[in-house]
């Protein structure tokens, strides 16, 4: 016990002591204060994935012979990764989110980048979505506002959460507008 009362006397003489006992537990609070927000929000506004696919009919030989629109008036098939030829995903990949495999669902230096191009007045060159921010658009959309981007945003994290990268990265093949009413790629391939 003497060791203790030695240990602490020399740390409360340190000048420097005070101030980091006093300040190193604000962040890890905040920290911890927002993850059990996360938390909560989550179980209050679940995430939701079910999309209506489009009716397809095949014949005896496995070949598309007809197919119907969704109920919300889509032409949107699913598609396995074994159907996409592994080349066009990855030029997918590298075009709308390179780092992808590297980030939690938001991207803090797009995200930093396309603050500064807005704040100086810059046009934009690039935004800041990333393809999990995407796929949370593709499921909710609505109106491109600041509010809705921060929706967006935990959104992103909510799929971060639940889903591997493969399965967003899946969804988002499934769900990527490729004009008017084709949404996905075996639907654009088919159409």
């Amino acid at each position: 016990m003497p060791i203790l009362d030695i240990s602490v006397l020399y740390l409360a003489r340190m000048k420097w002591w005070p101030a980091v006992r006093q300040s190193w537990y604000k962040p890890v609070l905040f920290l911890l204060v927002l993850f059990l927000l996360f938390l909560l929000t989550d179980k209050i506004f679940p995430v939701q994935t079910a999309r209506p696919w489009s009716k397809l009919y095949y014949d005896s030989r496995g070949n598309l012979i007809h197919g119907m629109l969704s109920q919300d008036e889509k032409w949107r098939m699913y598609s396995s990764s074994e159907e996409i030829n592994p080349e066009l995903m990855k030029t997918i990949l590298f075009k709308e989110d390179r780092w992808f495999y590297y980030h939690p669902g938001i991207n803090p230096l797009a995200v930093l980048r396309a603050g500064f191009n807005n704040v100086t007045g810059r046009a934009p060159r690039s935004g800041a979505s990333t393809i999990t921010m995407q796929v949370a658009r593709l499921l909710y959309p609505g109106d491109r506002t600041m509010l809705k981007k921060m929706a967006e945003a935990f959104r992103a994290l909510q799929l971060e959460w639940h889903f591997s990268k493969k399965e967003i990265y899946l969804m988002y093949i499934n769900l990527i507008p490729f004009g008017g009413n084709i949404e996905g790629v075996k639907s654009a391939s088919h159409i």
